[in-house]
């Protein structure tokens, strides 16, 4: 993994080092194979397959490393929020390295990415930054504007549910788009 070459330390620790404890982020933790979640949380629900009459499972103790660094993180949504506005507000990255971070490109016609950020052009106008992202029984997201100013994350926890989109559009344009 490229960050445990550049750092020298093992994945956790890095970023226990250079985001948890900098930004005294309280909720967060990198739990390696450790299943369990830190308390407190609510369960996770998975139909873990298609259809609207598929059982729902409880999938509390998955083991979100099957997912590598991707799923590894645990944080609540203070947590998130904090770490984004920290994130665009140059508080993590030099100058340099969050210009690079938010050079996009399109990959819709409202949605550009970066390295690990995704712009995405509201109906209202408004730009957000920021990632979502799921695995069963969890969908969460994380937006924040560009300056830092004003910030939104959230977690499903029924990974066939819920629409975040309409989420984000209330909270950044005031009321959610006309389907």
């Amino acid at each position: 993994m490229v960050i445990e070459k550049v750092t020298g330390r093992p994945y956790g620790k890095a970023v226990e080092n250079r985001i948890i404890k900098p930004l005294k982020l309280r909720a967060t933790t990198v739990p390696g194979t450790r299943s369990a979640m830190p308390q407190p949380s609510s369960p996770a629900y998975s139909k873990l397959q298609a259809g609207v009459n598929a059982p729902v499972h409880d999938v509390s103790a998955l083991n979100p490393s099957i997912a590598g660094a991707a799923g590894e993180i645990i944080s609540d949504s203070r947590d998130l929020q904090t770490f984004y506005t920290a994130l665009l507000k140059g508080r993590l990255l030099t100058k340099e390295g969050l210009n690079e971070m938010t050079t996009t490109v399109p990959i819709s016609p409202t949605v550009s990415y970066g390295l690990g950020l995704m712009k995405d052009k509201l109906s209202c106008g408004v730009e957000v930054w920021g990632h979502g992202g799921g695995i069963h029984g969890s969908s969460s997201f994380a937006q924040v504007t560009r300056d830092g100013g004003h910030s939104l994350a959230g977690n499903f926890n029924a990974d066939w549910t819920g629409d975040t989109q309409k989420v984000i559009e209330a909270e950044f344009c005031g009321t959610a788009p006309k389907e």
